[in-house]
This record gives C-alpha cells, sequence and structure tokens, in this order.
C-alpha cells in the first residue's frame, strides 16, 4: 500500500477496516500479556472485547473484503459502490461502538459469563447493546443489492 495508486473502494475500505480493528486487538493483546495485569482483567469483559476484535474483525471484516472484490467476477453484476460504503461505514461505526465500551467495563471489573449485572455497569451495557444491534442490523444492508 505504501507509494501506491490506491483507489477505496468498499473491498479496499473493508481491508483497511480490518487491519485498524485488527491492530486495536493486538494492542490490547499486549496489555493482557503482562502477567500482573492478565490477573486483574482474567474473565472480565476486557477479555471479551479483545476476543471479538482479534476474532470476529478478523473473519467478518476479511470475509466481506473478499466478497465485494470477487462479487462482480461470481455473479456477473457490479455492486451499488454507494451502498457498499454505507455497509462499511456503518458497520465499522455499530462494531467499535459494541466491543470499544467494553474495555472500559473490563477496566471497571464487569466479570463475564453473569446473566445480571449490578446497575453501575448499565450505561456502558446499553451503549454496547445498542451498537450490538446496530452492527447486526447494518448486515442486512449487504443482502440487499
Amino acid at each position: 500500500m505504501w507509494e501506491g495508486s490506491l483507489t477505496f473502494e468498499t473491498p479496499m475500505l473493508f481491508a483497511v477496516g480490518f487491519l485498524f480493528v485488527f491492530v486495536v486487538g493486538g494492542i490490547t493483546g499486549v496489555i493482557l500479556a503482562v502477567a500482573p495485569v492478565d490477573v486483574q482483567l482474567q474473565d472480565t469483559y476486557y477479555v471479551v472485547a479483545h476476543f471479538h476484535y482479534v476474532m470476529v474483525a478478523g473473519s467478518l471484516f476479511g470475509l466481506f473484503a473478499g466478497t465485494y472484490y470477487w462479487l462482480p467476477k461470481w455473479t456477473g453484476h457490479m455492486y451499488d459502490e454507494r451502498l457498499g460504503r454505507t455497509h462499511f461505514w456503518l458497520s465499522m461505526i455499530f462494531f467499535n461502538l459494541t466491543f470499544f465500551v467494553m474495555h472500559f467495563l473490563g477496566l471497571a471489573g464487569m466479570p463475564r459469563r453473569i446473566p445480571d449485572y449490578p446497575l453501575q455497569f448499565a450505561d456502558f451495557n446499553m451503549i454496547a447493546s445498542i451498537g450490538a444491534f446496530g452492527f447486526g442490523l447494518t448486515q442486512l444492508l449487504f443482502y440487499t443489492r
């Protein structure tokens, strides 16, 4: 990509978006590699956020980049570029809205795998829930060509 003549159509946007969220997941992994920090953050939402930044971003954003790149070849029809860009930006915003706040929940001590949580975590959980529903609904744009 360095000194290349890049054009940022939908496949490239998803590829660069993948790099961004994967790097964020990698940086949080470095933080979890520090043993005293890992002891405190183990089984908190920080680990959930780290896992999703690496695994969900690693699979979905890469999958969308490849699919948008090869879709015209597979189907013989070009996708709507404006709809593809909207899909990317909404996916990026809602993905980060969902999982970035989970880092703060984990740092505040919210454990994972619990059916109910103290009221002090309600605001960040509401933000994460709105982001999750938005991320899910945004994926419907992928199926409307």
